[in-house]
């Protein structure tokens, strides 16, 4: 499952980022941010109309574009 697909309120952890076509800096950002394999990510809240999520990970909150999220895959 990836990460755009959580239910509001669902938790997943973290079981690999994007595919081969996604570049090393975006999955150093990522990393970064937070989203290192194993972590667990909440969905808080997610835009009427598909544009974002509103997440938490390690403590903090983000907002991510689903096209980004969908590229994040999670274990529920």
């Amino acid at each position: 499952m990836v990460l755009s697909e959580l239910g509001l309120g669902q938790k997943g952890s973290v079981v690999r980022l994007g595919d081969q076509s996604m570049s090393l800096s975006l999955k150093r950002r990522l990393m970064a941010l937070g989203f290192t394999r194993g972590s667990e990510v909440k969905m808080v809240r997610s835009a009427p109309l598909g544009g974002a999520v509103q997440l938490t990970v390690r403590g903090a909150s983000l907002c991510l574009n689903n096209r980004l999220a969908a590229q994040i895959h999670v274990e529920v």
